[in-house]
């Protein structure tokens, strides 16, 4: 701000020093004074320069500086498991964490500039004030009038801008979901319905630009119109007055210099709310998202300097240690969702698979095992699973959802994500095997070194789902949880899986819990749990559960 405010204040006085030096030099001959004033006016305007340098350099790093934080905040909140979940498309956001977190920081830029600078002008009508009464008075309702068009527009531009924005991240979303979704689009064979879709969205994210740029656009000219009236005004009245010997020929040129410079200034100043708009609408749904998720952009543990140190603690003594038994996992009297006091014991050792009529209390037992749920009496052998601790239990248990996500990698990547470092020999084979993707390294042409595709995008849905479940296995966490493993494979395939999963994980130091309604993962399973209303109303192997006619229907349905 300090030199902003000098470099400013140099621009506005470099006119009044340039009058001086004409009445004082070169209207009275005085050719020393008028060489040192140039040479004065040299030497202040190279110091302004060197000012205006370091401060642009100032300000551009603490703009950057910003918007890299806050780009880090928004994603580290997004990719925190601690944060709620929300339920926004990837593509809105994506473009919260890039576009409104850049928009956002530039309020640095505006401030290191847009204050000074009104600073200046308001002396600078001072001074004209002081000079004659009638130019600080056109200079002073020139500021006025601006300040009333600034006023009347600001909120209409806000609102437009916010609309506009909406509406982008509409079209980022519709981007988003239609390329994750290419494969199957392709496979409807409604690629042309997509991009019409896309097109109507594209279109009305265009439109909302042009209407908020028309908006900004008569903005502009209202302000252009006023500053160049008061100019007008300001130097009429400065030429009648020299016209008539009340004011001299240098005070005249110094007030015209004032006059442009201080309506060069106005006319940045009144860009501010269209600039505030962006900024300020932006900032706001990058607060929003941030409360959406449970955080704000002061948290500590979002802060650069935390995330830098940052690791993922799963209760490890040592980093990528293989784990012993964990005592297995214990549902004691749980409540949570659709629950009702369920309990269920999977001892170690044990491959026990909980059969949900209702979808929702299986999504119910998973938030709850997970600890995204405020529930009681989940227990990892003697340790209760709670939202607070559920990340320093992850060295014991692993819940693998339905919905799986593969990152950017080659196939041996993906299946180390979280294998222990001690793994002997042959686990990647061993880890395909028991998910049924041997033919993966047939299929594959570069076999375990071949990239896959963010999001596994050069894959289909069945293969996705197989290198998720071999990633699983290959953890080999004490109690593994699977949600629905082979939702996207077909029967014969589902068999081969059932029967070499149950083998990879039926050890006297391992628990599996198998949440699911396949037929061959029931029938492997040592036990069968079937839950209904939220509570268990029978148990047993799944031959015998068949004689009940609710099991029988759920199961083939």
């Amino acid at each position: 701000m300090v030199l902003s405010i000098l470099v400013e204040a140099v621009d506005m006085a470099i006119p009044v020093v340039v009058g001086l030096i004409i009445d004082l030099g070169i209207v009275r001959g005085n050719l020393a004074l008028t060489l040192a004033g140039a040479a004065g006016i040299f030497v202040v305007r190279l110091l302004s320069t060197w000012a205006w340098a370091l401060l642009f350099e100032i300000s551009q790093r603490a703009r950057m500086y910003e918007r890299h934080r806050l780009r880090v905040a928004v994603t580290g909140a997004v990719l925190d498991p601690r944060s709620r979940q929300v339920r926004r498309p990837s593509g809105e956001v994506l473009s919260i964490a890039t576009s409104d977190a850049d928009k956002a920081s530039d309020v640095i830029d505006m401030l290191a500039w847009a204050a000074p600078a009104s600073a200046v002008v308001l002396a600078a009508c001072g001074w004209l004030a002081w000079l004659d009464p009638w130019l600080g008075l056109a200079t002073l309702i020139g500021i006025t009038v601006m300040i009333l068009v600034i006023r009347v527009i600001s909120p209409v531009l806000s609102e437009r801008y916010d609309a506009q924005q909406s509406k982008a991240a509409d079209a980022a979303a519709t981007a988003t979901d239609l390329v994750h979704g290419l494969r199957v689009l392709q496979g409807l064979g409604v690629q042309s319905r997509a991009r019409a879709q896309y097109r109507r969205r594209s279109r009305i994210a265009l439109d909302a630009a042009l209407v908020n740029a028309r908006y900004s656009g008569i903005a502009g000219g209202l302000t252009t119109l006023v500053t160049a009236g008061m100019m007008a005004a300001v130097v009429i009245i400065a030429a009648q007055r020299t016209i008539a010997e009340a004011m001299t020929v240098g005070t005249l040129i110094a007030v015209v210099g004032v006059a442009r410079n201080t309506m060069g200034m106005l006319q940045g100043l009144s860009g501010i709310p269209v600039w505030w708009a962006s900024m300020s609408t932006s900032g706001r749904r990058v607060r929003d998202l941030l409360a959406d998720l449970g955080r704000t952009i002061d948290d500590p543990d979002l802060q650069i300097s935390t995330l830098r140190e940052a690791h993922d603690d799963r209760g490890e003594t040592r980093r990528g240690e293989r784990r012993g038994a964990a005592g297995g996992l214990h549902l004691r009297g749980v409540d949570s969702g659709t629950l009702r006091g369920l309990t269920l014991q999977v001892p170690d050792g044990r491959v026990v698979a909980l059969a949900c009529a209702d979808v929702r209390d299986a999504e119910s037992v998973i938030a709850a095992v997970s600890g995204r749920a405020e529930c009681a009496g989940v227990h990892v052998g003697a340790q209760e699973i709670t939202p607070e601790n559920r990340f320093t239990t992850r060295a014991d248990l692993l819940v693998e959802p339905h919905v799986v996500d593969l990152f950017d990698g080659t196939l041996r990547e993906q299946l180390a994500t979280r294998s222990p470092a001690s793994a002997a020999p042959g686990w990647e084979e061993r880890a395909l095997h028991a998910a049924g993707a041997e033919d993966l390294l047939r299929i594959l042409p570069e076999g375990f070194d071949t990239r896959i595709l963010d999001r596994g995008a050069n894959l289909s849905g069945g293969q996705r789902q197989r290198i998720a479940l071999a990633r699983a296995v290959a953890a080999d966490a004490p109690v593994l949880v699977l949600h629905d493993p082979t939702t996207a494979v077909d029967a014969v395939t589902e068999g081969h899986i059932a029967e070499a999963l149950v083998a990879a994980r039926r050890s006297e130091d391992r628990a599996t819990l198998l949440v699911t309604r396949a037929p061959a993962l029931l029938r492997e399973a040592d036990e069968v749990v079937f839950v209904r209303g939220g509570r268990i109303t029978a148990h047993g192997d799944h031959t015998t559960l068949m004689d009940r006619d609710d099991y029988r229907e759920m199961v083939q349905r």
